[in-house]
C-alpha cells in the first residue's frame, strides 16, 4: 500500500449516542479512534452515555443517548402514528426544546477543546436521535467545522422511519445535511450508490477493519471452552456468531450441520453454536422456529448468549467466555445472511483462519473480489456447497490452503494500517477545505476592508 504524507495533527471529537459499549457502532468508532491516535491525531470522545470509563478526554451530554426519554418520546411520536396538526406542531416544539439543550453544550465543547475536526458515527443518516441530528447540522454549519460523517446504514432502508411521513423536511434537511464541509463515509459500495441515489450526494468507501493485534490465541482460560459446553473432542463446532434474527438465516446452518451429519454418518458429528440473544418479539417468534428445526433434522444447536459476550468475564461463579474464545475454538464459521450493511464475520473468520459457510448476499460480491475463498451459497443450501463444505473439513491441506490465503487478503484490506491510510486521505482532505476556507474568509476580509475604504473616500469627496 503507498504511504501518504501524515497531515497536520488535529483535534478531533468522535460523536455517537453511546460510546465504548458492545454494539457494533461502537466497536467500529473504537477502530477509528485507535487509528486516529496512531496517527498522531489527539481524540476527545463525545456521546450521550458511555458503557465504560473513557481513558480520552470526553463528554457526556445525556440527550445524545438514544434511551433518553425525551429521545425515545420523540422517535415514537414521530414514526410509530400518523399526527394531526396539533400533534405535529407538540412534536416539532418538543424537538426544538431539546436542540436547545444539547446544542449550547456541544457547540461550547467544539469551541473550548479546539476541535477542528468532527468525526460523527451513524447519527446522521439514522433519525433514531432526531434532536442530536439537527443540532449537528446546526453546528457544522455556524462553525464552517470539516466533519467526517461515516454512515452504517441509512432511515430509508427500514420501513419503521418512513411509514408515516410525519417529518419529511427534517429527515430531507437533516439526515444527512448537505454541507460543503462535510465528508460522507459508507461502508461498502453497494451502500455508497445507494446514498447517491437517495441523495445525490458522493461519498467515500471505507469498509470496516479488523484489530489483528488484538485476536485471541488458545490459551489457559478458553482450554476448557468445548468441555464447558459438553462437546466432544470427535465433534466438530460450526459457529454463528450473530444475533437470532430472522434475516440471519440459521436454519442454513443447521441444514448445512444436518446434511455434514450425514456424510459423515455419525448422528452428532456437528454442533452448532449461536452466540447472540433474540432480538425483541419477531426474534423469540424465529428462535421456537429454530428449536422446532434442529429437533427435526435432530442437529444439536447451543444458543449460547449466556455464556458469550464481546469479553471475558464471570457470571454465578462460571466462566462467561469472549466471541473471540469462541472463534478460537471453532471448526467452521457459519454467516448465511441474507442482507448486511457489510457483515464483520466475513472477515473476522478469514482474521481467525477459520473456513467460513455464507450465503452470497449484495454485499459479499465487493468483499469477495479483493481474493477471498468462501463456501459460498445462493439462496438455498445445494450439493455443491455441501460437497466443498465435507473437502473442506476432511482434507486439512486444502482446509489450510484456503484459510492462509483469507487470512493475507484481509490482512492486506481489513487491518487497521489499511484503515490508517484510508483515514489519512480523509484528514488531508480536510487540511485541504481548512486551507480553501482560510483563503475565503480572508478574501472576504479583503473586500470588506476595500469597500469600506472606498466608502470612506467617497463620503470624504462628497463632504
Amino acid at each position: 500500500m503507498p504511504k501518504l504524507p501524515l497531515p497536520s495533527r488535529k483535534r478531533i471529537a468522535v460523536i455517537h449516542s453511546q460510546l465504548l459499549c458492545i454494539d457494533g457502532v461502537s466497536l467500529e468508532a473504537e477502530k477509528w479512534v485507535k487509528a486516529y491516535r496512531a496517527l498522531g491525531h489527539k481524540v476527545f470522545l463525545v456521546a450521550g452515555k458511555f458503557c465504560s470509563e473513557p481513558k480520552l478526554p470526553y463528554k457526556v451530554i445525556p440527550e445524545l443517548a438514544l434511551d433518553h426519554p425525551t429521545v425515545e418520546s420523540i422517535k415514537r411520536m414521530a414514526f410509530e402514528a400518523p399526527l394531526g396538526e396539533d400533534e405535529s406542531k407538540a412534536l416539532r416544539d418538543l424537538i426544538s426544546s431539546t436542540v436547545k439543550k444539547i446544542k449550547p453544550e456541544l457547540k461550547e465543547f467544539i469551541i473550548r477543546n479546539g476541535i477542528n475536526v468532527l468525526s460523527i458515527e451513524n447519527v446522521l443518516a439514522i433519525p433514531a436521535n432526531i434532536p442530536l441530528g439537527i443540532a449537528l447540522k446546526e453546528i457544522i454549519d455556524e462553525l464552517n467545522i470539516p466533519t467526517i460523517m461515516r454512515h452504517h446504514d441509512f432511515f430509508w432502508e427500514r420501513s419503521y422511519y418512513i411509514k408515516y411521513n410525519n417529518i419529511p423536511d427534517i429527515l430531507g434537511k437533516a439526515f444527512p445535511p448537505k454541507l460543503s464541509s462535510i465528508k460522507n463515509v459508507t461502508i461498502s459500495r453497494v451502500a455508497q450508490q445507494d446514498f447517491l441515489r437517495w441523495t445525490g450526494v458522493d461519498s467515500t468507501v471505507i469498509e470496516n477493519a479488523v484489530d489483528f493485534a488484538k485476536l485471541a490465541k488458545a490459551d489457559s482460560y478458553n482450554r476448557d471452552f468445548r468441555k464447558d459446553f459438553g462437546i466432544r473432542k470427535n465433534q466438530l463446532l460450526f459457529l454463528q456468531p450473530t444475533r437470532i434474527l430472522e434475516r440471519k438465516r440459521i436454519e442454513r446452518s443447521i441444514e448445512l450441520a444436518a446434511a455434514i451429519n450425514c456424510t459423515f454418518k455419525q448422528k452428532n458429528k456437528c454442533v452448532l453454536m449461536v452466540t447472540g440473544p433474540t432480538a425483541g418479539p419477531e426474534g423469540k417468534e424465529y428462535f421456537e422456529l429454530l428449536v422446532k428445526k434442529a429437533r427435526e433434522l435432530a442437529v444439536d444447536v447451543i444458543f449460547a448468549s449466556d455464556r458469550i459476550y464481546l469479553y471475558r468475564t464471570e457470571s454465578e461463579g462460571k466462566k462467561v467466555y469472549s466471541i473471540d474464545d469462541a472463534y478460537v475454538n471453532a471448526d467452521l464459521v457459519c454467516f448465511p445472511s441474507d442482507i448486511e450493511g457489510f457483515g464483520n464475520v466475513v472477515i473476522e473468520a478469514a482474521a481467525y483462519k477459520k473456513p467460513l459457510f455464507v450465503n452470497n448476499y449484495p454485499v459479499l460480491r465487493e468483499i469477495r473480489a479483493k481474493g477471498f475463498d468462501f463456501i459460498e451459497m445462493d439462496q438455498e443450501l445445494g450439493k455443491d456447497t455441501v460437497k466443498k463444505t465435507v473437502s473442506i473439513l476432511r482434507n486439512a491441506r486444502q482446509r489450510k490452503a484456503m484459510v492462509e490465503k483469507n487470512f493475507k487478503v484481509a490482512r492486506k484490506h481489513y487491518s487497521l494500517e489499511a484503515l490508517e491510510f484510508h483515514l489519512k486521505s480523509l484528514i488531508a482532505e480536510a487540511d485541504k477545505w481548512n486551507f480553501e476556507r482560510l483563503l475565503s474568509e480572508i478574501n472576504a476580509l479583503i473586500h470588506r476592508a476595500i469597500h469600506a475604504l472606498i466608502d470612506l473616500v467617497m463620503l470624504k469627496r462628497f463632504r
